[in-house]
C-alpha cells in the first residue's frame, strides 16, 4: 500500500507533486502545489508530466506557489520524505517491478543481466512466409470449392 498519490495520468504510476485545475470559464488552467486532499475534479501530476504540461490555445496557465507550511505532522513529513525517496528527480520512481538502475546502489537483491536469447533478433526477409496469392476476390480459387451462399437472382416478371 503507498502512502503517497499517485499521478492521475492513465499508466503512470510515478509519485504526484502538483495538482492541475482547470476554470473553463475563464479558461485557466491552475497548477499548484499538492493539496492535502484528492479531489475529483483535479489532476495530480509526476514532476514528468508536470514538465511535459501545455494548455490550448487561447488559454493561459498559472503556477501558484502555496508557500510551505510550517506546521506538518509527523506522519505528512513521513509521506513526503517517502515520496521524494520514491522520486529520484528523473521522472521515473522504483516500483517493486524496478530493483534498481545501473549506477544507483541497489539493496534489493542481485542485480539481473539481460537474457542474451531474449534480446533481438534478426529476421531476414527470405526467412517469411511470402502470400499464397489466393484470395476470393482475385477468384482464384481451386475448382472445388463450395458454391458461395449469395447469388444473383432473375426477375421473374421479364
Amino acid at each position: 500500500m503507498t502512502d503517497f498519490r499517485l499521478c492521475s495520468r492513465p499508466g503512470c504510476g510515478r509519485p504526484a507533486v502538483a495538482t492541475l485545475r482547470y476554470n473553463y470559464g475563464a479558461r485557466v488552467a491552475t497548477v499548484g502545489s499538492l493539496d492535502a486532499q484528492s479531489d475529483p475534479h483535479s489532476w495530480d501530476l509526476c514532476s514528468r508530466h508536470l514538465g511535459r504540461l501545455s494548455v490550448p490555445e487561447g488559454w493561459t496557465l498559472d503556477h501558484v506557489d502555496g508557500g510551505v507550511s510550517e506546521d506538518f505532522s509527523d506522519e505528512e513529513m513521513q509521506v513526503l520524505a517517502e515520496a521524494l525517496a520514491a522520486d529520484d528527480g528523473d521522472g521515473q520512481a522504483d516500483g517493486p517491478g524496478q530493483p534498481g538502475r545501473p549506477g544507483r546502489t541497489d539493496t534489493t537483491g542481485p542485480r539481473k543481466t539481460p537474457d542474451p536469447v531474449a534480446s533481438t533478433r534478426v529476421v531476414r526477409t527470405a526467412d517469411l512466409e511470402q502470400p499464397s496469392g489466393r484470395h476470393p476476390s482475385r477468384r482464384n480459387l481451386p475448382r472445388h470449392t463450395p458454391p458461395r451462399h449469395l447469388h444473383a437472382v432473375r426477375d421473374l416478371q421479364e
